[in-house]
């Protein structure tokens, strides 16, 4: 009588668990393609009740390099100022002191911005709405003068103006009174809109202060997850994952803040320049200029553009003169901030190219608006980082070590070197991987 083999029973509930588990996330996702839009509102209620939360962690986020700046000063200074308390108490005090201090210039620097910028574009508006009639007055005699000096234009002048004023009624009947009520809608959801926002950015700021207590035992309390979760060499992984990421964010945002600051400044005084050579002359207010260039600033590649266009025309309403002036040195700024500010500043954070950066910017700016063109670059930064490590270990496991260094060797950044110690490292854990188990 033949001997059966002895069947693996745990390898069939395996293969059954995972079958089962795929054709329940097949399921669920056949679901939310077929009720796309329920799932989008469902989500989007989520985030909308979430923002005030949202916002605290991004503003938390932003403030908190400045946060551990300033702990340390207070450190310094409580630990000669209050020489007979504990250390405990001096922690407590300067991580109290950093936190409210962080918080009162970030509500300050929103407050300058707000201030600066509201009541000059009121003046801009005044300046333009006086300014139309001898605008109009001008345009009627440029028409005028066209209209008598062609034939062409003056024998069917009668027609062109006719067909204008049909089109212009017809435009008015179709698109504005016929819209009316759906414009005064958007207008009422628009003023709601920007109500809603400056009552989240309260709320926010209150969830960043909790958020800043509490960002010592939040970060302990990840790292005790990740441990329990996984063996401690992927939670090592894991955890230098995160450090390269939050590396990437951090070093991002806050130099790109540091850099429109700086920016600002420097066009702050470029214009003051032009007033102290015109002084009887009048000219738009540089500060507002200033903090328009720097906000646009913080966004890659496009925002420069379009602070150059919005300056531009700002002080082209008040004054040609200014205006072509900063035309010539905000274009001299920009490479000056491309090739030598802004590189000692940012350094080499995301690690692409210039093509990649255009291409998240374009990317995210179409699925997440003005926020995804501010954070698209960092995002984009770190999926290409574990696509390129994912490319990188298969290279290894298919013995292709050769291939991998040499790209690095071709390409150079400045981790270059340290990544490629890391990919020989992981080779010969592979290779060792490997020989263990050929000789089993």
């Amino acid at each position: 009588m033949k001997n059966k083999e002895n069947i693996d029973v745990r390898k069939y509930l395996g293969m059954s668990f995972a079958f089962a588990l795929a054709l329940i996330i097949a399921m669920i996702f056949f679901f939310a393609i077929d009720k796309i839009s329920a799932v989008s509102k469902f989500f989007n209620s989520i985030v909308k009740t979430l923002m005030p939360f949202l916002i605290g962690g991004c503003l938390a986020y932003i403030i908190c390099p400045m946060v551990n700046i300033l702990y340390k000063l207070y450190l310094k200074l409580f630990s000669k100022v209050f020489k007979k308390a504990s250390e405990e108490k001096r922690n407590s005090y300067a991580n109290s002191f950093s936190i409210y201090s962080g918080i009162i210039i970030a509500i300050l620097t929103l407050l300058f911005i707000v201030i600066m910028i509201i009541p000059n574009l009121a003046k801009s508006v005044i300046r333009i709405i006086q300014l139309m009639p001898d605008a109009i007055q001008r345009l009627i005699n440029f028409l005028e003068h066209t209209i008598k000096s062609n034939d062409y234009i003056a024998k069917n002048s009668e027609l062109i103006i006719n067909k204008g004023y049909d089109y212009a009624m017809d435009f008015l009947n179709t698109n504005v009174i016929g819209n009316i009520n759906n414009i005064i809608t958007n207008l009422t959801s628009g003023f709601l809109g920007v109500f809603s926002l400056i009552f989240n950015i309260l709320i926010g700021f209150i969830v960043a202060i909790y958020l800043l207590f509490m960002r010592k035992k939040l970060a302990r309390q990840g790292k005790m997850i990740i441990y329990s979760i996984a063996n401690e060499k992927e939670a090592d992984s894991i955890m230098d994952e995160i450090e390269f990421v939050d590396k990437i964010f951090s070093g991002f945002i806050t130099g790109k803040i540091l850099d429109a600051i700086v920016i600002a400044i420097i066009c702050y005084f470029l214009l003051l320049l032009y007033r102290l050579f015109n002084p009887n002359v009048e000219v738009m207010n540089e500060v507002m200029i200033a903090v328009i260039v720097g906000i646009f600033n913080v966004i890659p590649f496009f925002g420069w553009y379009v602070a150059w266009i919005i300056g531009f025309l700002l002080c082209l309403i008040v004054n040609p003169g200014q205006a072509i002036y900063f035309l010539i040195f905000n274009f001299i700024l920009q490479q000056i901030d491309g090739n030598i500010i802004g590189p000692r500043i940012l350094g080499d954070n995301t690690g692409i190219s210039g093509f990649w950066v255009l291409f998240a910017i374009l990317l995210f700016g179409h699925i997440w608006g003005f926020f995804g063109m501010l954070i698209g670059v960092p995002v984009f930064a770190i999926a290409y980082h574990f696509i390129k490590k994912a490319i990188f270990r298969g290279l290894l496991k298919k013995g292709q070590f050769k291939m991998a260094v040499d790209y690095e060797k071709d390409y150079a950044k400045k981790e270059s070197e340290k990544f490629t110690e890391k990919m020989k490292a992981t080779y010969e854990r592979i290779k060792e991987e490997r020989q263990k188990d050929d000789s089993e």
